[in-house]
């Protein structure tokens, strides 16, 4: 009954415990945004747009910095062999 665990069970626990405390994380992000939209939206369509967007983060001066793509490539400035 009281066999020591092996390295696949350490290994499974360590993940179920990362996994737990992102689930973690996310509740009480969300939770946040409940009781702060909850006193400052108008409306219940400004509530549950608040709430779903909680997962969301501002953008940094990085992520501005990236190479923006093109969303249609065929529709780039080098293919305008149309005219």
């Amino acid at each position: 009954m009281n066999k020591p665990l092996s390295r696949d069970d350490i290994t499974a626990m360590e993940s179920q415990l990362k996994q737990s405390l992102e689930e973690d994380k996310a509740y009480w992000r969300v939770n946040d945004v409940k009781c702060d939209a909850i006193h400052t939206a108008k409306t219940y369509e400004e509530f549950a747009d608040r709430v779903a967007a909680a997962h969301l983060r501002p953008l940094d001066k990085e992520d501005m910095k990236k190479k923006a793509s093109t969303w249609n490539q065929y529709a780039s400035k080098d293919n305008d062999d149309d005219k």
